[in-house]
């Protein structure tokens, strides 16, 4: 299945990180089981930048220990697009690190921030949908 479901919670929980990161790009991963995500775990960007983002290796490392430890998966890598639309930049292709692992995107491009997911394989992407559950 390529859908992710996510709460509401999680969703505005989204949202609000990008919104707080602003005006640079936000990050962060989502986990659950399956394709429901049930928790999430922003990020540092540590290069406050409105076009990249970077976590080191250590805080990735140590944020999928306590992924693990809630015998949760990674169901996507999420960052924000700042000023620009919901969809994956070249930089974005070759810097995701698991196809079997979903990017979500938040833009806020626009005054409503607009949000898509994408299946990214090699240097290909495929959107697929997203449902947010009440």
């Amino acid at each position: 299945m390529n859908k992710i479901t996510l709460s509401n919670t999680i969703y505005n929980q989204l949202v609000e990180h990008g919104k707080s990161c602003l005006p640079y790009e936000a990050c962060g991963l989502l986990a659950g089981n399956k394709d429901d995500i049930t928790s999430i775990w922003p990020l540092e960007n540590e290069w406050k930048s409105d076009r990249r983002f970077f976590v080191s290796e250590k805080i990735v490392a140590q944020t999928l220990n306590e992924i693990k430890a809630r015998n949760e998966l990674v169901i996507a890598v999420y960052h924000s697009h700042p000023t620009t639309a919901p969809v994956p930049s070249r930089f974005d292709l070759i810097n995701h690190p698991d196809e079997k692992v979903k990017m979500v995107i938040v833009s806020y491009k626009k005054a409503q921030p607009s949000i898509k997911t994408y299946v990214i394989n090699k240097e290909n992407y495929k959107e697929c949908p997203f449902l947010i559950r009440t």
